[in-house]
């Protein structure tokens, strides 16, 4: 979609509460998922819309069954999750942090010789339930870390400090969207009205509900419904939990997609005011940026997340904002929604991985040289 019109600004459509699926956003166009009568509504107030692809086609060609052979579901996570428990019981615990509304255990493993450490970081995947590139790119860090325990750098990692690692918050969404809507982002709670569903990650309590508006809804329908109160729903809540415990040093979630690396603040437009809070995050992010260009040649950009848009109630907000913790948010590949979006083909996912590898390893870095306070 696009506008040349001054009483039509692209800016207004992430203001205006339109209950659109907003998808990508640039200078020039944003890129969303509208019913026919939402986009005859956008045509009316004066933007020029064009139709990329529909649904079902795009569904066609990237939700094929191949494209799901080479991801995981709910149960077979637990189960990969297990086994790396089982095969490393000197480094790896797996603790069920929490319950979803449909009863599903969300699984989070520990990996490090210590408990109790002053040196963590957090790893998140999940919250939205059709980005499934950010459940396998959150296994496959712990399956390395593993894999490379005895050797530098996961080794003296894995002697001094601890590492916890949650590669699906949200396992009822994720797995309706194996089921019956691919393209389902929310979790699978029933509102009052009849409709389904709270935005994971506009339900964290960090000036929750402060905006309302297309990325952050109070209508119960959209797909960014901010839910009834701060933390309503039992997976925020388990990550909250884990969160107040643990005393992160950094907390990194994986989302997809459009590469880009965020760090707070998402609720405003202006940067965070502690001028060394702010270089620090600015100047990691900036390495993460370069150490995963330097793998694959793939374009990430970091920015602040409302350079995107806002949001309010997301969880980087709320992990920097309530315990000063460095917090980051990375969408995963691909770049643009013609090369899947959502569905990214299951070829690749290992390069990937590859490519967030380093800056996995260079946020741990910087998690670690920061001891938190023992709790």
């Amino acid at each position: 979609m696009t506008s040349t019109r001054p009483g039509a600004p692209l800016s207004r459509l992430l203001t205006v509460p339109l209950g659109l699926d907003i998808w990508e956003v640039d200078a020039a166009f944003v890129v969303l998922q509208a019913e026919e009568a939402q986009a005859a509504r956008l045509e009316s107030m004066g933007y020029d819309v064009e139709q990329l692809q529909l649904a079902d086609s795009y569904l066609s060609d990237f939700a094929t069954h191949q494209a799901m052979t080479g991801y995981h579901s709910a149960e077979s996570l637990e189960a990969g999750l297990r086994r790396l428990a089982e095969d490393n019981p000197e480094v790896a615990e797996l603790h069920e942090i929490g319950r979803s509304v449909g009863n599903r255990p969300i699984w989070a493993l520990r990996l490090g010789e210590r408990r109790g450490s002053s040196r963590k970081a957090a790893f998140f995947g999940c919250h939205h339930a059709r980005e499934w590139i950010s459940v396998e790119v959150a296994y496959r860090l712990a399956e390395d870390l593993l894999a490379g325990a005895a050797t530098t750098p996961a080794r003296e990692w894995l002697q001094e400090g601890e590492i916890w690692v949650t590669p699906m918050v949200n396992p009822d969404g994720h797995e309706f969207t194996r089921t019956d809507n691919r393209l389902w982002r929310k979790n699978r709670r029933r509102n009052a009205n009849g409709s389904f569903g709270v935005d994971l990650n506009r339900n964290y309590g960090y000036l929750w509900g402060t905006l309302d508006n297309n990325t952050t809804s109070s209508v119960p329908s959209d797909d960014t419904y901010f839910g009834p109160r701060a933390f309503s729903e039992p997976e925020t809540r388990a990550v909250r939990n884990l969160v107040a415990r643990e005393n992160f040093g950094g907390v990194l979630t994986y989302h997809s997609y459009s590469q880009l690396i965020l760090y707070p603040w998402g609720y405003t437009r202006n940067a965070i005011a502690d001028v060394a809070d702010l270089r620090e995050m600015r100047d990691l992010a900036d390495e993460m940026r370069r150490l995963i260009g330097g793998v694959h040649s793939m374009s990430y950009v970091a920015k602040q997340a409302s350079g995107l848009y806002l949001t309010a109630g997301d969880t980087t907000d709320w992990t920097y904002g309530e315990y000063d913790i460095s917090s980051f948010t990375v969408e995963l590949r691909p770049a643009t929604a013609m090369e899947g979006g959502f569905i990214l083909p299951a070829d690749q996912i290992e390069p990937c991985w590859e490519e967030n590898k380093p800056a996995a390893h260079a946020f741990i870095r910087h998690a670690f040289a920061k001891p938190r306070p023992v709790t």
